[in-house]
């Protein structure tokens, strides 16, 4: 089964606002990164971060970043494959997600150069390089870091125009994708 994650945990402070509540064509930024991910067909999503409207997954390591977030989630979703989305990238869409979910040799998937969108496999190894990342957190508790620790697929990118795999972050970057 598999099961999409948004990261919606963290404290927006470039954006100086809450980048999960932002309005994308009418709907919550949350909403909008959650229908993304069922419309690839994953079985569930599940929120990371104290979400409540959204039953999310509250951070028991808030100072892990989307790590934290992560290892959070595992501890109640059962093993399988993960298709993890920020909650801050708005113009993505099914089509860029469905090649990481065909990309299974290695533990984790991604855009080369882009460690977010990604696919991650949820089994005991990956639980326990979670749990050893969150109890030192620091420079290496990254998405990147998770990822070079499992082993990661990187896709290359085709396309000319990768704006679907564009962040906002803050009040500019926001402003250009909701153009």
């Amino acid at each position: 089964m598999t099961a999409g994650i948004v990261l919606a945990g963290g404290r927006s402070s470039r954006m100086g606002t809450d980048k999960a509540m932002l309005a994308w064509h009418g709907h919550p930024l949350i909403e909008h990164m959650r229908d993304i991910l069922f419309a690839t067909g994953v079985a569930k999503v599940v929120i990371s971060g104290n979400r409540p409207q959204y039953n999310g997954i509250p951070d028991r390591w808030p100072d892990a970043g989307p790590v934290g977030g992560l290892a959070s989630v595992a501890d109640v979703l059962d093993d399988g494959e993960l298709l993890i989305v920020p909650v801050d990238m708005p113009e993505l869409t099914p089509e860029w997600l469905a090649p990481l979910l065909l990309a299974t040799d290695e533990a984790c998937a991604c855009w080369i150069a882009h460690p977010l969108p990604m696919r991650m496999r949820l089994d005991a190894h990956t639980r326990d390089v979670l749990a050893d990342m969150v109890s030192h957190p620091g420079r290496d508790c990254s998405i990147g870091g998770l990822q070079r620790r499992l082993g990661v697929a990187g896709l290359p990118v085709d396309a000319t125009d990768t704006r679907a795999l564009r962040n906002c972050n803050t009040p500019d970057e926001w402003n250009e994708a909701s153009l």
